[in-house]
C-alpha cells in the first residue's frame, strides 16, 4: 500500500470512521431500493438520523459521539446520491 494512503487510512482517520462511511453508503443503497420515496428525501432523513445518533452517542457514558463520524456518514450518503445521479443522467443519454 502506498505510504500516503496508509497514513490517511490508519493514522488520520479511525477505522470506525471508515465504517461509518461504508455503512451509510450501503444503508442509503438498501433503503433506496426498499423504500419508495424520492432519493433526496431519503438522503435528508438519513442525514437527520445520523445527526441524532451521534448526539445520542455523545450523551451516553460508554459511547463517543464524534463530528468526524457524522461527516463520514454524510459523505457516504452523498456519494451514493452522486453515483445514482450519474447513472440516471448517463442512462438518459443512451
Amino acid at each position: 500500500m502506498f505510504d500516503g494512503v496508509r497514513e490517511l487510512l490508519f493514522h488520520l482517520t479511525k477505522i470506525d470512521t471508515l465504517g461509518h462511511f461504508i455503512g451509510f453508503f450501503c444503508l442509503t443503497w438498501i433503503l433506496n431500493g426498499l423504500v419508495k420515496i424520492p432519493l433526496l428525501n431519503l438522503a435528508w432523513c438519513l442525514v437527520l438520523y445520523s445527526a441524532l445518533t451521534e448526539v445520542g452517542q455523545y450523551y451516553l457514558g460508554f459511547r463517543n459521539g464524534e463530528f468526524r463520524d457524522f461527516v463520514a456518514d454524510i459523505i457516504g450518503i452523498g456519494l451514493y446520491v452522486f453515483i445514482k445521479w450519474l447513472v440516471v443522467v448517463y442512462s438518459k443519454k443512451r
